[in-house]
């Protein structure tokens, strides 16, 4: 569905743009069409620099004067990348690249163990790309989930990480490392929580270990503008966030590592990316999508499957 919607709005992109510079050089370059111009140009890195603006704002009000100090040449840069991460996968590997690298599962993979991938909000599988390739040179057993329907409850997505669970596992023998983006964590938290009391072929962990990037482990301010029913439950302080850390509640904390970044825009402020009782990671100067090009995450996947 992803997929689909992002081809839609990207050829709809194209013809809106081409539309307004044909109408600029034949009736003359207006206020209204130089306005429709720049948003479709320069929307989205204003709209990225705001997000910025408004996470570090939140941030320093909510955290005083323990809030990260950031620089400003710091947030530019971070600014900058990420609108080049966020051209990359919406305007590339989302629509048009989403299974251009398949779940690969060989058989010589027995003993070695493999890595699940758990893409975040309104995503697919297509942005963990530059890492499938690398998993699949290295010929190692790898399965990167959809989540979908798009806009569901988060606890719906459970089945699907656990079935992408069991083939990696199937085919190792071994729990997989799983590695999950904004979202994406929460999503594997609530497959955890679902796993109480089940036992795993191997007789150890349901996961090697659980990475996650920039997950709203407690919330995201940003969501409170949010109107479907996952978006609702990421927001700070809501019940479905509060039911996850539940006494009694198994989440494997003591398996987990959280990379969470300063300038990440879009899950703020930065303590709400860290799950208590992990291990916590700062990716300095990154915004959202931007760490996932991180070399600091890829050697922890390296490190860990190695291990």
């Amino acid at each position: 569905m992803v997929a689909s919607t992002t081809r839609l709005l990207f050829v709809a992109w194209f013809a809106c743009l081409g539309a307004l510079v044909f109408r600029g050089m034949q009736t003359g370059w207006q206020a209204g069409t130089c306005i429709g111009l720049y948003l479709l140009v320069l929307g989205h890195p204003t709209l990225l620099a705001l997000e910025l603006a408004l996470a570090r704002l939140v941030d320093r009000r909510t955290n005083g004067a323990s809030a990260e100090r950031v620089p400003a040449w710091t947030l530019v840069r971070a600014w900058a990348g990420e609108w080049r991460a966020s051209v990359a996968v919406f305007g590339w590997r989302l629509p048009w690249r989403a299974n251009a690298v398949p779940d690969h599962l060989p058989r010589s993979s027995r003993g070695l163990r493999g890595v699940v991938f758990v893409h975040g909000f309104v995503c697919n599988r297509g942005v963990w790309n530059p890492w499938l390739a690398r998993l699949r040179r290295l010929d190692r057993a790898f399965v990167a989930v959809n989540l979908e329907p798009v806009f569901a409850d988060i606890d719906d997505y459970a089945e699907a990480i656990g079935r992408a669970v069991q083939r990696v596992e199937r085919v190792t023998g071994l729990a997989p490392v799983i590695v999950a983006h904004s979202m994406g964590g929460l999503a594997v938290r609530a497959w955890l929580r679902t796993r109480a009391g089940h036992a795993t072929s191997h007789g150890h962990e349901h996961a090697a270990r659980v990475i996650t990037i920039g997950t709203p482990h407690r919330g995201t301010w940003l969501a409170r503008v949010a109107r479907s029913r996952n978006g609702r439950q990421m927001r700070v302080g809501s019940a479905w966030v509060a039911s996850l850390a539940v006494p009694g509640t198994p989440d494997h904390r003591g398996t987990f590592t959280s990379w969470w970044s300063a300038c990440d825009q879009i899950v703020f402020p930065p303590p709400c990316a860290v799950l208590p009782g992990s291990e916590s990671r700062h990716l300095r100067g990154s915004g959202h999508l931007q760490m996932l090009e991180r070399e600091e995450v890829w050697a922890e996947i390296r490190r860990r499957i190695d291990r």
